[in-house]
């Protein structure tokens, strides 16, 4: 590591997170000026060329489990940070249009606030989307609730918050509040990396298996309710009793797939992640070669699309 921390045009890095919809892709292809995003993708990572220093990687969070989510976000900020690529920040991007804060949406913000920490909250800038699309009145007092309700604690910690115009313009002027900072590490890194927790261990590993718990505890109440049930139906109720047996096996399903999502997270991210970087970088011999060979380690964490590490390696003028 003390090799890559070495080279100082190393490139820094700009996380872009944000509920489905939010315009994460769309922002940015603006910032590349051309589309390097499939727009509407799952799990995306980029690097624009002709954008100064940066490479962003588009974190979605889609419908998918949140345990499965986190251990690809947790798998990409180790790698990062195990590489030495300098992060500048998070910009995390909700639209305006939203006309109130959904229940998904404040558990996505808050999944996103225990990845940074509070000491990182300087480094991230909350952007709202979508202002073409709104009312400039009405937008105006959905961003005064966002500043004085939801957004207010990242705000008092030192988090900015911004207007994205839909322009690469405006794009590139976000951007430019992150590179101008210190390199920031996040709370997710410091405990994966330097104190080796298991994912399940770390504040945002343990909201999330909180709140599984809980559905947990859901899932088995209507367990047993529909196990009464069943007792009690007669035996000549026998389409009732199909129904409430596929019923019975649904949330049986339900409660399976939370346990395993649950196991899912006791494992040591950090650890594992330093391996599989030791052994994809045995084949690196010399300090030049790192930097596309970092890239490309990046890419087998999150899934960088065909063609987006030799626009990066062109781009630097490997």
């Amino acid at each position: 590591m003390a090799a890559v921390t070495e080279l100082r045009d190393m490139p820094s890095m700009i996380i872009v997170m944000g509920a489905t919809g939010a315009g994460k892709s769309y922002f940015i292809n603006q910032l590349a000026g051309r589309e390097v995003v499939q727009e509407g993708a799952t799990l995306d990572s980029c690097t624009p060329s002709k954008a100064p220093n940066l490479e962003s990687t588009n974190l979605q969070l889609d419908s998918r489990p949140d345990s499965e989510i986190l251990t690809e976000i947790a798998r990409l900020l180790a790698a990062q940070y195990e590489l030495g690529v300098q992060l500048k920040g998070v910009i995390y991007i909700h639209r305006i249009t939203d006309v109130r804060y959904s229940r998904s949406a404040i558990k996505i913000f808050e999944i996103f606030k225990k990845i940074c920490g509070d000491r990182a909250m300087k480094n991230n800038l909350l952007v709202t989307s979508r202002w073409s699309e709104v009312d400039q009145v009405l937008g105006s007092d959905r961003e005064r609730q966002l500043k004085e309700k939801f957004w207010s604690y990242m705000l008092n910690k030192g988090s900015n918050m911004s207007r994205f115009h839909g322009d690469r313009d405006s794009a590139i002027s976000l951007v430019s509040q992150l590179l101008s900072k210190d390199t920031v590490v996040l709370e997710l890194q410091e405990e994966l990396v330097d104190r080796g927790k298991n994912l399940d261990e770390t504040a945002a590993g343990v909201y999330v298996s909180d709140n599984l718990e809980k559905m947990k505890q859901k899932y088995q109440e209507e367990l047993s309710a529909l196990a009464r049930l069943r007792q009690e139906l007669l035996d000549h109720d026998r389409a009732a009793r199909r129904q409430l047996q596929r019923d019975w096996e649904a949330e049986r399903n339900r409660l399976r797939e939370a346990n395993e999502q649950q196991v899912s997270l006791q494992r040591p991210v950090g650890t594992q992640v330093r391996q599989e970087i030791k052994e994809k970088k045995s084949g690196f011999s010399t300090l030049l070669s790192f930097v596309p060979a970092a890239i490309s380690i990046m890419g087998m964490f999150v899934g960088i699309p065909p063609g987006v590490t030799e626009i990066f390696t062109s781009w630097i003028g490997i």
